[in-house]
């Protein structure tokens, strides 16, 4: 396994060798949001940063914090989800692309486990790109970040995530949480809302309460393995191919 690191535990003098060694710089972006009962709220930073480890074992690099401010989507009105507005979430994308690019990092992964900050980033990742010709630009959650190379299916703390976290951090998951008999105390005040995205259970009796897509009782390790295997390689073969590149233009 590759050598890599988390940026918060570093001393500034290793995180220069770092760049030097291996410059690549893996971000998560996440969010604080009700994934059911099942799942844990900052399912999708977690996704998304456990994701990046398993790409850094391969390349080396270091690991950014994740960010947990995002938005989006239809579950704003559940209890312990916060959205922020998408004008302040881009200001801290930008700026902290641009600051680690001029601190020499050569390779930027911005991996993102909700689905909604596809948007932000492609309104404002490309033109990064176009002012650093030099730099490789990753970005986009699991289902876009690799381009046409490969598809993935998406949803909400339905079958498809429930089989992600299964194969990526299954200590956080209790499949039994999925149960009835819960009413309206699980909502802010007891109250639930008005306005109901279409396609999300709203109904807090039911097992897949805040869930969108097929069934998560149907998951299995095994389903997300696939996918999230597959995103690994083709996100390290990239970097790897990448920097090779770099290595014989020197």
């Amino acid at each position: 396994m590759a050598n890599w690191q988390r940026y918060e535990e570093l001393r500034p003098d290793r995180l220069a060798g770092i760049v030097n060694e291996s410059p690549v710089l893996f971000w998560p972006l996440g969010l604080l949001e009700h994934h059911g009962w099942h799942l844990p709220v900052g399912y999708d930073g977690i996704k998304a940063s456990r994701t990046c480890i398993r790409v850094a074992e391969r390349t080396g690099g270091v690991l950014l914090p994740t960010m947990w401010w995002g938005g989006g989507g239809g579950h704003g009105e559940f209890n312990w989800t916060v959205y922020e507005p998408e004008e302040a979430t881009a200001q801290i994308l930008v700026r902290t692309t641009e600051r680690l690019i001029e601190f020499g990092f050569r390779v930027l992964v911005l991996l993102a486990g909700h689905y909604p900050w596809q948007s932000t980033l492609a309104k404002h990742l490309p033109a990064i790109q176009e002012a650093n010709p030099g730099v490789l630009l990753l970005w986009g959650t699991e289902m876009t970040i690799c381009g046409d190379a490969i598809k993935l299916k998406g949803d909400h703390a339905a079958l498809e995530e429930t089989s992600f976290g299964l194969a990526l951090f299954p200590e956080l998951i209790d499949m039994q949480a999925m149960q009835s008999g819960r009413d309206v105390t699980a909502w802010p005040g007891g109250k639930i809302p008005s306005e109901q995205h279409p396609a999300v259970c709203f109904d807090p009796d039911d097992p897949l309460f805040a869930q969108m897509g097929e069934d998560s009782r149907n998951a299995t390790a095994e389903r997300g393995e696939e996918g999230i295997s597959r995103v690994v390689d083709h996100l390290s073969d990239t970097i790897e191919a990448f920097l090779a590149g770099k290595n014989d233009d020197r």
